[in-house]
């Protein structure tokens, strides 16, 4: 869970909210406190008034309501908090199938079974109704204390709406779990559903797609075209998920008939559960419970285009593997789950890559291995100490396990950490990426085309390189669009701060300035400053080693005595501390420190925490 923000509201109706759970593109997961004391879920979408959107939003509510309570979460509450529809649902805490297959491997026996059925019963229930889920995949189940549950159906189609794939408006979905229908832009019936149950069982059971690729389109052709390598399953289960990846969805068994197959095959379910996570306790505090350990990597506090979140980012103590009224439950009733939260609070991998151990080094080449691992040593040391002395603590830093293991034992804060390993979709919802050799080959081109444009630091040369990406949250495209404008914008500021008579220039400061690398919030500052008593400038500097376009100068060295402030110079710096110290949050310096640069020559040097905004 992340902390609030400044601009977050800390109530919404009768709730409190505790912290945040995701973010996505139709807004934001909160974990809250109703008036009862219980924890929710809140989803607080943007401010609209877009009678489109608030009608998209009222069917997602009916939409929950109208499935089987034993498959969803109740919803508590919906409603308008200044012009922004809110949805309040039960939470539930859990890791996702996802987290458990990459964490602790492929489930089988039993466990898989219990998976199937449980996953089997939600979606009868949801079809039996009428809607389509339209998102099925392992991140979207549960392995909560009462069992597998189904979350997210904030994506799916009531009946009477249109909905289709890449050849046609945006399909909703996740491309390696979409039927190919889906992807063709035909429209999407429960048989997508069935579809996408199949890839999901396939993985949970080996760990591994049935259909891969070395990109989105390449596994989009592969599922439209090929046909799937399915690892081995047992049976009944290995025959039911091959018919269901079936291209013709007129072939494909429903919900409740591949159910009755399982039952009737003697899918009796009577061992433990897969590890899970314990609910938490009602006067447990959750802002300092939900702290993520060091290792093994936490999930992603990643995107929400469902209706609610509903797990939070952290690792919590296993629970028990089931009890005796969990076991009788599901000898009597296939699946029969009383918690599940209607949720998209995490996102599932585009494309899962493989799991193996590296391949062991040649024989005579232990030389070159041993100068290839001291240069990759070497550059992830130079990232680390720079994210720990660079990268503001507001900012939420993507990077792999690895990385993020070693930051979080240095004591940056692991709620500003997202992992990304290979069941990752996107750095979406980070500020920067830290770009190590693993991290571009999962993500390829669309790395830079499509989340992080710009460099802003690299360390290392070769194959050892490790580059820290700015994301753009405009996207690339819009990056570029902006870039040239936000230049100009500096420029202009800069050059206006020139024109202030109650600031004075070194030489130095004065090229740096006409240059429009400066940091935006720096010149505001100390215009601000030069409000109240006269400033010298003496250097702008915080280059980040090896950086690019977005790498702009975040620190200024102030003369640490002004004759024209009629002040000592312990007074003057006492005044330009407490002038720092006063403001707000998004406009105050990271760090402000005296620094002596030669005998008798102070500075009060001022810098502001990466990333810098472009304008």
């Amino acid at each position: 869970m992340l902390p609030l923000r400044e601009t977050d509201p800390r109530e919404v109706g009768d709730y409190r909210l505790l912290g945040r759970l995701g973010e996505g593109g139709q807004g934001v997961v909160f974990l809250a406190l109703g008036p009862t004391g219980s924890r929710a879920a809140v989803k607080l979408l943007s401010p609209t008034t877009d009678p489109q959107v608030r009608s998209r939003f009222l069917k997602e509510v009916a939409a929950a309501q109208r499935v089987a309570g034993f498959c969803t979460a109740q919803v508590l509450d919906a409603g308008i908090f200044e012009r922004r529809p809110f949805i309040v649902s039960e939470y539930v805490s859990g890791p996702s199938l996802v987290e458990v297959v990459q964490q602790d491997g492929p489930r089988s026996g039993a466990a898989l079974e219990r998976i199937a059925v449980a996953t089997l019963t939600a979606l009868g229930a949801v079809h039996a109704v009428g809607m389509v889920h339209r998102d099925f995949k392992p991140g979207n189940v549960l392995l909560g204390p009462d069992g597998p549950v189904v979350i997210d159906f904030g994506l799916a189609a009531v009946p009477g709406m249109t909905t289709t794939g890449l050849s046609g408006q945006v399909a909703v979905g996740t491309p390696a779990f979409m039927a190919p229908e889906q992807l063709a832009g035909a429209r999407v019936t429960a048989a997508a559903d069935m579809w996408s149950w199949a890839v999901t069982i396939a993985f949970a059971g080996t760990g591994q797609l049935p259909f891969k690729g070395e990109s989105l389109t390449a596994t989009a052709y592969a599922i439209l075209h090929s046909e799937p390598t399915v690892g081995p399953l047992p049976e009944p289960l290995a025959s039911l998920v091959r018919r269901c990846l079936s291209k013709d969805p007129a072939t494909r068994p429903p919900a409740r008939a591949a159910l009755s197959e399982l039952a009737a095959a003697g899918a009796w379910l009577t061992d433990p559960l897969p590890p899970v996570a314990p609910a938490l306790p009602a006067d447990e505090e959750a802002p300092g419970s939900l702290r993520a350990r060091p290792a093994p990597p936490e999930p992603r506090h990643g995107s929400d285009d469902g209706l609610l979140g509903a797990r939070p980012a952290t690792n919590l103590p296993p629970a028990r593997h089931g009890s005796g009224r969990a076991r009788w439950r599901w000898r009597t009733a296939a699946v029969l789950t009383s918690v599940l939260l209607v949720a998209g609070a995490g996102a599932v991998a585009l494309i899962l890559a493989q799991r193996g151990a590296p391949p062991e080094p040649p024989a005579g080449r232990h030389d070159g291995t041993s100068r290839q691992l001291a240069a990759a040593a070497a550059a992830r040391a130079g990232v680390i100490t720079w994210i720990l002395h660079q990268v503001s603590r507001a900012a939420v830093v993507a990077c792999d396990s690895q990385v993020c293991t070693n930051l979080v034992s240095r004591g940056f804060p692991s709620a500003n950490l997202l992992t990304l390993g290979p069941l990752s979709t996107d750095p979406l919802g980070s500020s920067l990426v830290v770009a190590t050799p693993a991290i571009r080959a999962q993500y390829g081109s669309r790395l830079a085309s499509v989340y992080a444009p710009a460099v802003i630091a690299s360390f290392g040369s070769g194959t050892a390189r490790i580059d820290i990406l700015l994301v753009f949250h405009g996207g690339t495209a819009r990056y570029r669009a902006v870039q040239h404008a936000a230049l100009h914008a500096r420029k202009t500021a800069d050059a206006q701060l020139l024109t202030n008579r109650r600031i004075t220039f070194s030489r130095t400061a004065r090229a740096q300035l006409l240059s429009g690398n400066i940091d935006p919030r720096l010149p505001m500052l100390i215009a601000a400053m030069a409000a109240h008593h006269p400033v010298r400038i003496v250097d702008f500097d915080g280059w980040s080693p090896g950086g690019g376009p977005a790498s702009l100068r975040r620190s200024v060295d102030l003369a640490a005595i002004d004759g024209a402030a009629h002040l000592t110079s312990a007074e003057y710096l006492s005044w330009m501390q407490a002038f720092i110290d006063a403001q707000r949050a998004q406009y105050r310096p990271a760090w402000a420190r005296q620094v002596t640069l030669s005998p008798g020559k102070s500075v009060l040097r001022i810098e502001y925490g990466a990333p810098s905004p472009l304008r």
